[in-house]
């Protein structure tokens, strides 16, 4: 049978509430710790990302209705996905920095996580796309390029995503998200994309027919290892992987600077979303005040949240007993 929440039990004469303790109720929800300067960059690059894919697909789509180019139509239906998924992800982010709840006691981070596999997917069908597309060309042989909009459009993409790319991989790096860096790297997918199929046009019109699917081939390739980047890193995120080496020492690093840490034994860290959270072992001298060793792990942790990249870390002290020299005179 399960206990009532605030029922009260006695034991060796004192009483104790279920869910509450002797100075309150115990706290279940862990605070929230998302900086608003860490907001106000995700809304800027969900903005970026959106925007910029409206303008876009409403420049494409006028530069297919005066040129009749099927190619270019085909180019604005990209663009239109483009927005689709820039909707989803400022969707998808606007969720992983909700406060933490009853039902999410950490906080949503973890959705980030799964926006940067949807990318990494939407990436990788891109590939799938340029792949068709070359194919398709190879088998049929390159239409006659009639118009110059067919060579306008691929410019104004290059230098579009070229500038989101850099704006959102330093909103990016600034907001240490994975999930915006993500995006960028889909931004310069895009622009390479464009700038290998100008290439291709190019040199079906004065080198030879074969360029033109030869660079969608290329461009495909770059693709998918672009599409498998994102997608080792979502799904190592999500699994809990391990963070790296360099990371491990700044942590061990950071404890060791507060006063009365003698030594840090075990450290482990994996990642809980596009964050990490540490688990370490330090030694204090056993003799110590436990408010003394309290105030001294307390420390710890904040000096180890202080990174960037960490979510959470839980200290554990161990007493190390050290040994005075002996006092006694030697005659």
């Amino acid at each position: 049978m399960s206990k009532p929440p605030n029922s009260a039990r006695s034991w060796g004469g004192f009483s104790f509430a279920w869910g509450l303790d002797i100075l309150g109720e115990i706290q279940r929800v862990d605070i929230d710790n998302v900086s608003p300067h860490t907001r106000r960059l995700y809304v800027q690059a969900s903005i970026v990302a959106l925007l910029g894919n409206v303008l876009l697909v409403i420049g494409k789509g006028a530069a297919a209705l005066v040129s009749g180019s099927s190619a270019l139509y085909a180019d604005a239906a990209n663009s239109a996905a483009d927005v689709a998924y820039s909707m989803l992800m400022g969707v998808g982010l606007w969720l992983a920095l909700q406060p933490p709840d009853p039902g999410h006691p950490h906080g949503h981070r973890r959705i980030e996580s799964l926006v940067s596999l949807f990318i990494g997917g939407a990436i990788a069908l891109a590939g799938v796309e340029a792949v068709r597309v070359g194919w398709r060309t190879w088998n049929e042989g390159p239409q006659p390029i009639t118009s110059i909009w067919a060579y306008i459009a691929p410019i104004v993409t290059i230098l579009a995503k070229g500038v989101m790319f850099l704006v959102v991989r330093r909103l990016g790096r600034r907001a240490n998200s994975p999930a915006i860096l993500a995006s960028a790297r889909d931004n310069l997918t895009d622009a390479i994309s464009s700038a290998m199929a100008l290439v291709g046009i190019l040199g079906s019109v004065y080198l030879f027919a074969a360029a033109d699917p030869l660079a969608a081939f290329i461009v495909s390739a770059w693709i998918f290892y672009s599409a498998w980047a994102v997608l080792r890193e979502s799904i190592s995120h999500l699994i809990g992987g391990a963070a790296r080496p360099e990371l491990t020492d700044a942590v061990v690093d950071a404890a060791m600077t507060v006063p009365g840490v003698l030594n840090v034994h075990q450290v482990i860290i994996e990642y809980v979303g596009p964050q990490v959270r540490a688990d370490m072992h330090i030694d204090m001298d056993g003799s110590l005040p436990l408010e003394q060793v309290h105030a001294a792990s307390d420390a710890v942790r904040e000096a180890v949240e202080t990174l960037a990249e960490v979510d959470h870390a839980f200290v554990h002290v161990e007493p190390a007993h050290i040994e005075t020299p002996s006092s006694d005179l030697h005659q």
